[in-house]
């Protein structure tokens, strides 16, 4: 019953902080094109306004979950070494672990980002770790 609670919660964050991602990538850039330069900065504020209560919590929400799926779903390894699955879920770990450190030393410790300034990289890769999410019970 934890384990079932733990994974909603960790698809609910997630899909706060994609949810965000998306709406900062496939339409408040879009709005620039239909509205002046002020009126973008205004629009962008207000959004962010909301976004830095919520966004940051549900990705150390979604971290911290993922952290005990991991340590729940990765299993023993064999003597062959990784299985599929665990290399799968490893890369996926290590994505959203990436994603949560720039995340938090971004929001709570001020530390700005040295490459990948904008939304778009952090967009790219929960795209990938969705993908990544449906393969590694495949592979």
């Amino acid at each position: 019953m934890i384990y079932l609670v733990v994974k909603l919660i960790h698809i609910f964050s997630v899909f706060i902080y994609g949810g965000f991602l998306i709406t900062d990538n496939l339409f408040l850039s879009k709005i620039k094109n239909s509205i002046s330069e002020d009126e973008h900065k205004k629009v962008r504020e207000y959004f962010m306004q909301y976004v830095r209560k919520v966004v940051p919590k549900a990705l150390i929400v979604a971290v911290v979950s993922g952290i005990y799926l991991i340590t729940v779903n990765f299993g023993v390894i064999g003597e062959n070494g990784l299985s599929n699955f665990q290399i799968v879920l490893s890369l996926k770990a290590f994505l959203g672990g990436w994603l949560g450190l720039r995340g938090v030393s971004q929001v709570f410790f001020g530390i700005q980002p040295l490459v990948f300034k904008s939304h778009i990289f952090p967009f790219l890769l929960v795209v990938i770790i969705i993908f990544l999410s449906q393969l590694m019970f495949s592979v």
